[in-house]
């Protein structure tokens, strides 16, 4: 269980490297991501004896985030970017729906409070972009702090 937290963090560390760099993220670690995710929850299918159904619904269940936000990013004209919502639904799929709700919510907190000190410090103005993945780092890590 605590390693597949670990590997989501070391990923998404990975990732949020790239986006607060170049405010993007190469589709193949996204893709590496997935297939990483995917193999890790097939071999919690074949060998820890999990039920079928059991697992499919918590794939399901915990996407649904990450689909909404496809669907905001589509409605926003990619307010959200496509990257951020491929980690998102990735991060869900791993981890299950309520502690990807967690994770989103102390993200979107910690990037309420970047986007404040911005906005007062008058470095930039409401044009301004953030990079979301480091804030979704930063709520994994979080959270994972929080089990432990």
């Amino acid at each position: 269980m605590k390693e597949k937290w670990i590997v989501n963090l070391c990923m998404l560390f990975l990732c949020s490297v790239e986006d607060r760099k170049y405010k993007t993220v190469a589709l193949w670690k996204i893709c590496f991501y997935g297939i990483f995710v995917v193999s890790i929850l097939l071999g919690e299918i074949f060998f820890q004896r999990v039920s079928l159904y059991k697992k499919l619904l918590d794939i399901v269940v915990g996407g649904i985030p990450g689909v909404f936000c496809f669907g905001i990013s589509k409605a926003s004209d990619q307010g959200i970017g496509y990257g951020d919502c491929w980690i998102i639904l990735i991060m869900g799929i791993s981890v299950g729906l309520l502690n990807v709700l967690g994770i989103i919510g102390i993200a979107l907190f910690g990037a309420f409070l970047w986007a404040a000190f911005i906005f007062m410090s008058r470095k930039g103005g409401k044009d301004k972009e953030i990079p979301f993945l480091p804030f979704l780092t930063v709520g994994m890590a979080g959270a994972y702090l929080w089990m432990v």
